[in-house]
């Protein structure tokens, strides 16, 4: 039998269980023993809703404000945690990790991962247990908690200037008022896919970090250059200080009238000198250039209808033409999805890109 040579209370952050830390006196080792149902646990217990992370992660999933006080988020599931924690560019965002404390005893794995991942980083990320009760109820938004959160900063915004002038051919993405968090956490998972620049936010849009848009999105939020313009102008700016020129807005019109207030299906009543080019007859490879996806709803907003019907624009000296582009349909079929739109297109430009990879390189 060991003897004790000391023994003393250490007591956790508030909502965690008290530890006893025992020094034997046959190893020169000390080991954390959690006084609950299960022993030799390696991190510290929340027990109750009102631990100061609990309440931390409850803001960050209900409050925008809060997000961006902080300025972090909170991502749910195993895929998405340790996606972030292996990658080497978006490593360093994650900050706190807290698992349900059945998940961390039946899955070898996670003990196995999150240790890696501490062998380098022990001491600017923290790592908690929890009981699956408090987690259920406060630290998941989802009908199927999965066990697993992470506190993640957000990456700051992305400058034109930061990034300079880009003169090799390149795709960006415009979501003008694009409000659903699904829909935007879709398409920039697929702009991830094809290698599109930058993706720039114009008013209206949903908070990208909203934790259904970073499910939707899955690790995309925390890679794809983004861009926060907060008017039209603004937007047009930061394309043409990156080499766009040219403008495809997705939607539709014909010669008698429309200036295609709906994504990528029906026109509006409004006469255009244009029309609209089908998507695969887009050299999207030739010159930098951006796809624009309006909102769900009212599909482009006032200000960038109003370019797209005079057809150029002038921006810092430069003449920057906007063009509309659609998605060919059966009859019948008025609209589409804004993500699936948007994901149509993206992988034309995917698809021409890998033909001519020197062109897009």
């Amino acid at each position: 039998r060991q003897r004790v040579l000391f023994a003393r209370r250490v007591h956790s952050p508030r909502g965690c269980r008290t530890t006893l830390v025992v020094r034997h006196l046959s190893k020169d080792t000390t080991t954390t023993t959690t006084t609950s149902q299960s022993s030799n646990l390696p991190y510290s217990l929340i027990t109750s809703s009102k631990s100061q992370t609990v309440k931390k992660i409850q803001a960050l999933l209900t409050k925008r404000k809060k997000r961006l006080e902080t300025m972090s988020t909170v991502v749910e599931g195993p895929r998405m945690v340790f996606d972030l924690l292996e990658n080497p560019k978006t490593a360093s965002l994650v900050r706190q990790i807290v698992v349900a404390l059945p998940d961390y005893e039946a899955r070898p794995d996670y003990r196995s991962r999150l240790n890696a991942a501490l062998q380098t980083r022990r001491d600017d990320i923290l790592v908690q247990l929890i009981t699956p009760e408090v987690f259920k109820k406060t630290c998941s938004d989802t009908v199927t908690p999965q066990g697993i959160v992470a506190i993640v900063d957000i990456p700051p915004s992305t400058t034109s200037e930061e990034y300079g002038d880009c003169h090799s051919p390149s795709l960006y993405l415009v979501l003008d008022g694009v409000s659903d968090p699904g829909n935007v956490g879709t398409l920039l998972r697929s702009s991830l896919a094809v290698g599109v620049a930058g993706i720039v936010l114009l008013e209206g849009c949903c908070d990208v970090f909203n934790p259904k848009a970073v499910r939707s999105a899955m690790s995309a939020s925390f890679q794809v250059p983004l861009f926060h313009a907060g008017s039209w102008q603004e937007g047009l700016e930061i394309l043409q200080r990156r080499g766009v020129r040219t403008i495809y807005a997705a939607t539709m019109i014909d010669d008698d009238n429309g200036d295609g207030s709906n994504t990528s299906g029906a026109p509006d009543r409004t006469k255009s000198k244009q029309q609209s080019v089908p998507y695969f007859d887009i050299d999207w490879t030739q010159e930098s250039s951006a796809l624009v996806i309006g909102s769900e709803g009212n599909g482009l907003s006032p200000e960038l209808r109003q370019t797209l019907l005079q057809g150029q624009t002038e921006v810092n000296h430069d003449v920057v033409t906007i063009k509309a582009t659609h998605i060919p349909m059966n009859e019948g079929i008025e609209s589409l999805n804004a993500a699936v739109c948007g994901s149509v297109i993206l992988f034309e430009y995917s698809r021409q890109s890998l033909k001519n990879p020197t062109r897009s390189s």
